[in-house]
């Protein structure tokens, strides 16, 4: 017989692992700070069908634009409007002790 564990215990085993909770955080930001477009459109509870209507395309095209590796601003500024999300840009520089950013504008001066 297979001998399996609940979830529970599984990650009350992980948890009781000394600094597993700061890993388990740091993998946490990691992943936030990497989540692609179909991620954040599903957490979001948005289907592409309901984002290709409010977008006025199809849902073929939403799911190209999920894919694709390289879109233009004015294309995923559009595309992140109707989820309630603005675009904003920032260069990092880091000098190998610090890390620092600047918030870039595209076009002119509004």
């Amino acid at each position: 017989m297979v001998n399996a564990k609940s979830y529970r215990q599984l990650h009350d085993q992980v948890i009781a692992r000394p600094g597993a909770v700061e890993r388990l955080a740091a993998l946490r930001q990691e992943t936030l700070a990497e989540i692609g477009l179909y991620e954040m459109r599903r957490h979001l509870d948005w289907s592409q069908v309901g984002l290709a209507t409010a977008l006025g395309i199809s849902q073929a095209a939403v799911s190209q634009l999920e894919n694709a590796q390289d879109l233009t601003l004015s294309r995923l500024q559009k595309y992140l409007e109707p989820l309630g999300a603005k675009l904003r840009i920032q260069a990092v520089f880091d000098n190998g002790e610090d890390e620092y950013s600047i918030p870039i504008r595209i076009g002119k001066a509004s």
